[in-house]
């Protein structure tokens, strides 16, 4: 179902390089990929991955309510949609409940994936420094 405000979703543009937001900041929206791709990393900068048109980004922060864990920069020149937290959640009530259960199980799982491999490439970066 789509409610007046969903037909107009904002698309925004950005640069080549611009943070689209950064870890820590309010998960306040879904991002939906519109053109281009970006990338998400870690709060240390390691990539975690890219992802490009049609793809979403934003959602776990939203689904286990805390802050960005990520930051999310334009790998090339991109145009990104907004859709904010209301429009997300009112889907997510749409949802079979077990559907919910088990996205918020893999959110949460993607967190300690990504956690785990911060912690892997920072104890390399640590090895390799030593190896001068």
């Amino acid at each position: 179902m789509v409610t007046k405000n969903q037909g107009m979703l904002p698309k925004t543009p950005y640069k080549k390089g611009a943070i689209i937001y950064s870890v820590n900041s309010p998960s306040d929206s879904v991002y939906l990929v519109h053109t281009g791709s970006v990338q998400l990393e870690t709060k240390n900068g390691m990539v975690l991955g890219e992802l490009s048109t049609g793809e979403l980004f934003g959602e776990v922060g939203l689904i286990t309510s805390e802050l960005r864990t990520v930051t999310v920069r334009a790998k090339t020149d991109c145009i990104v949609i907004k859709i904010g937290e209301k429009i997300f959640q009112e889907k997510m009530q749409q949802a079979d409940p077990v559907c919910t259960a088990i996205i918020r199980g893999l959110a949460l799982r993607i967190n300690d994936a990504n956690n785990l491999a911060e912690q892997h490439w920072k104890e390399l970066a640590l090895y390799k420094s030593l190896e001068r």
